[in-house]
């Protein structure tokens, strides 16, 4: 799914992050738009993983997500970034 948003899975001493991988302008361009569906997808995306026992992936792909919102609030929209919180533990 990460290739599919334009991202990439990398470990930082053994934790992980997530970051725009070289195909980010092409694969953003499909998905980040404003009331896009992905968006509930990443919700769903993050709630699932820290289920399933991974809060340090679903961590890592809300920080990636946090730092585009940063570059495109209006596109992602508070609301959204409300979900995606909620969506990750502290």
């Amino acid at each position: 799914m990460l290739a599919f948003y334009g991202l990439r899975l990398i470990e930082h001493d053994g934790t992980p992050a997530i970051s725009r991988a070289g195909n980010w302008l092409d694969r953003s361009r499909v998905w980040l738009r404003p009331g896009n569906h992905n968006f509930l997808r990443l919700t769903r995306i993050m709630r699932s993983l820290t289920l399933l026992g991974q809060p340090q992936l679903a961590r890592a792909l809300f920080d990636a997500l946090a730092e585009e919102y940063d570059q495109a609030a209006v596109v992602i929209g508070a609301r959204t970034l409300g979900f995606w919180k909620a969506a990750v533990p502290d």
